[in-house]
């Protein structure tokens, strides 16, 4: 593998591990509030749509400027169980509402402890996939 699509998959994988510890650090924090969990939810979408690019510049396909996990997902390819599939639904939509106030921006702390679940369900099945892959 040509050393800079090895750097670029690390790069991918850097970002989704940061992305993770920031919905972790919300979720840690005593004075979280509905925006806050917004922006966990959100950085759980982020860290699989990462994790999903990884993969599949790993694989050497070409993908747009999209947020849709969904859509990363399908353009692998590859038989993938129901429940990743809802995983990657459901992180789907906190990819762009959070971004902007009153477009579903505050999400409660159920919602972000969802949505951080959905994120480790892609992780698990990237790491067979990518076995650099982190949550």
């Amino acid at each position: 593998m040509p050393v800079d699509v090895t750097a670029s998959i690390a790069a991918w994988l850097a970002l989704a591990e940061a992305d993770v510890r920031i919905a972790q650090l919300v979720m840690e924090a005593p004075d979280a509030s509905a925006e806050m969990y917004g922006l966990a939810c959100f950085h759980a979408q982020q860290a699989a749509e990462k994790g999903l690019k990884a993969l599949l510049t790993k694989r050497g396909v070409a993908f747009p400027r999209t947020h849709d996990n969904a859509y990363l997902l399908a353009a692998l390819e590859e038989s993938t169980s129901p429940e990743l599939q809802d995983a990657s639904a459901l992180l789907a939509e906190y990819g762009v509402g959070p971004r902007y106030p009153g477009v579903a921006a505050g999400r409660s702390q159920a919602e972000a402890q969802e949505a951080l679940a959905a994120c480790s369900a892609v992780f698990a099945w990237l790491r067979s996939r990518l076995p650099a892959a982190e949550e």
